[in-house]
């Protein structure tokens, strides 16, 4: 990496490590390896703070100390930085074209950018069957959103106003995604029922 690393997340099958440096580039290690497989330029982040590899290992999401989110498809980006991909059980699964370090740098180009937050992003999670990202920062009282993506929009009816989510310092899915722990300054962890899911 050509800048400090700020934040990593392992992809599902343990394979690969996403890293995101302070230079505001992803990079994409084999673990198996231990090559660079890919660097992909963070659209418009110049301050990371925070990053996150979906369950199914189909996105990725960054934040950034502005606030903003952006979400990308794993398989699109490794086919723009020159990787292979196949499908194997509904999962993306990449034949690697190893590049070494300033080889071929793409651009990213985000599915979407998420700008409901205005303040750093802390906390990034994705629910376990990845359908909601949750995003927070714990610099503005209850800067909290989900973000649903198979529309990639903001879902507007929660949280509202009137959830008494505090300054938001931590975010948690059970393993059904029946529940969203949400920590917060005050020293409490809210425990929210998320319906559609039957599971727990």
């Amino acid at each position: 990496m050509n800048g400090s690393a700020r934040c990593a997340a392992y992809t599902p099958d343990g394979n690969e490590l996403l890293t995101l440096g302070g230079d505001g580039v992803v990079y994409t290690w084999d673990l198996r390896t231990r090559r660079c497989l890919s660097q992909i330029s963070d659209h418009g982040n110049v301050s990371p703070s925070s990053l996150t590899v979906s369950e199914d290992g189909r996105f990725f999401a960054t934040g950034s100390e502005a606030g903003v989110v952006n979400v990308y498809r794993r398989g699109a980006e490794a086919a723009s930085a020159g990787l292979e991909s196949s499908m194997t059980m509904g999962r993306a699964v990449h034949k690697p074209k190893p590049l070494g370090l300033g080889d071929g740098m793409v651009m990213g180009k985000p599915l979407k950018e998420i700008m409901n937050l205005t303040t750093k992003t802390d906390t990034l999670a994705f629910s376990p069957d990845s359908q909601v990202l949750a995003i927070a920062s714990r610099m503005k009282k209850d800067a909290m959103r989900l973000v649903h993506m198979p529309t990639l929009t903001v879902f507007s009816n929660w949280p509202t106003s009137r959830s008494p989510l505090h300054y938001v310092h931590s975010l948690a899915f059970s393993p059904g995604g029946g529940f969203l722990a949400v920590g917060n300054a005050r020293g409490r962890v809210l425990l929210y029922r998320l319906h559609h899911y039957s599971k727990i």
